[in-house]
């Protein structure tokens, strides 16, 4: 497996996601407010990021064997 942080666009917008999702969590942990539908929100925001992070950027093409 090639190293997943050459991907910086992608990569980027999934630790993002990955981040907001954290920090939501602990929002809720912090208040001791929880929803069930925030956290449902929040897996499907940490899967995203993580499927995210191991994308190809956008503006690649093809496959990864050399023509």
């Amino acid at each position: 497996m090639k190293n997943f942080l050459t991907n910086l666009k992608t990569s980027a917008a999934g630790a993002a996601a990955i981040l907001g999702a954290v920090a939501d969590v602990l929002t809720q942990a912090s208040t001791k407010s929880w929803s069930m539908e925030r956290l449902v929100a929040d897996f499907a925001a940490a899967s995203a990021g993580v499927g995210l992070i191991f994308a190809k950027d956008g503006n690649v093409t093809g496959g990864s064997v050399r023509q």
